[in-house]
């Protein structure tokens, strides 16, 4: 639902303290309301906002949980990397001295900054590695990992089709065109009514990934499963683009809900000059879960992973596999 940010208002005043400012309200807007696209970059917002907040005195450590916690409870719920990350860099601090906080913190979030980035560097080399020589790629919906992709795709090849379809539920192809036209890559820009005529023009899509899961599924914005579907019967490959660190270890327990709805107001009746237009129920899910089954491979930071070896790649990456609890 828009304009979640608002709800810590309440969290934080229950807390006793005063109000959130302006700069951390600014930063709940890009990442919880999206503002902003792309689960990796609200992971480089949501460090930058506790980097914000540690520094606001004796009550920062305070406000920074708070909004931690928020962060995983919204748009964490489907993406739980970015509440995860918040968790690891906070963890162990009250075992440090107040002083040392602050100065602790810098310094974990300019190493996983570091370490992000690296990761997404190896993601994109082979990920390009396995792509070169494809004929037309499509990218649906916005994904920072994607569109690093596609441009040192279109770099080695020139001639490569590159087919962005709008995505009417949060406007992710303008994002794209904002990265791909000024690296000088022309773009076939569809309405996504049109999935299929794009398809025919291309032999890969690829994905953004929301959050991974132990079976090989990964859930993207809505739409995605629609798309993977037609591609499977058009022999188009689907791949999914992310960094490993999106696995979602609960999933080895169970843990799969289904995507949360959202009200789809503000794209399809705001503005209607309708009697009877605010009765109207928009609400769908914000994500797909796409099988396994309709998915050619994950490119990660190790390679092209067949969705089928995720289960065992993630229990070694994540230490899971003494089976202790996750």
């Amino acid at each position: 639902m828009p304009e979640r940010r608002f709800e810590h208002l309440n969290e934080v005043r229950q807390a006793g303290l005063s109000a959130p400012d302006e700069q951390t309200m600014h930063f709940l807007w890009q990442i919880v309301d999206e503002g902003v696209l792309g689960a990796s970059r609200h992971v480089e917002l949501g460090n930058q906002l506790i980097l914000h907040l540690i520094g606001q005195g004796s009550e920062g450590l305070q406000r920074a949980r708070l909004v931690a916690a928020f962060i995983a409870r919204t748009r964490g719920q489907d993406t739980p990397v970015i509440g995860n990350s918040l968790t690891l860099l906070l963890a162990g601090l009250d075992e440090v001295a107040p002083d040392a906080q602050a100065d602790l913190l810098k310094q974990r979030v300019l190493d996983w900054s570091r370490a992000a980035k690296a990761r997404k560097e190896r993601l994109v080399q082979a990920a390009t590695r396995h792509l070169v020589g494809k004929r037309g790629i499509m990218a649906f919906d916005y994904s920072s990992t994607v569109s690093a992709v596609v441009i040192e795709l279109a770099r080695l090849d020139p001639g490569l089709q590159v087919v962005v379809p709008e995505s009417r539920a949060i406007a992710g192809g303008v994002r794209y065109l904002e990265e791909f036209l000024p690296a000088g890559i022309d773009v076939r820009f569809i309405p996504d009514a049109a999935i299929e005529y794009g398809l025919e023009r291309c032999d890969a899509a690829l994905f953004g990934v929301e959050t991974l899961r132990c079976d090989g599924s990964f859930l993207n914005t809505i739409g995605s499963r629609m798309i993977a579907r037609l591609a499977q019967g058009m022999g188009v490959e689907i791949f999914g683009a992310t960094d490993l660190l999106k696995l979602d270890t609960r999933s080895y327990d169970g843990h799969r809900p289904a995507p949360a709805t959202r009200s789809y107001d503000k794209v399809l009746t705001d503005g209607m000059a309708i009697s009877g237009a605010g009765r109207v129920d928009t609400r769908a899910p914000e994500l797909d879960v796409i099988p396994a089954a309709l998915t050619s491979a994950l490119l990660t930071e190790f390679g092209p992973v067949p969705p089928a070896a995720i289960w065992a790649l993630g229990r070694s990456a994540f230490k899971l596999n003494d089976g202790s609890a996750i």
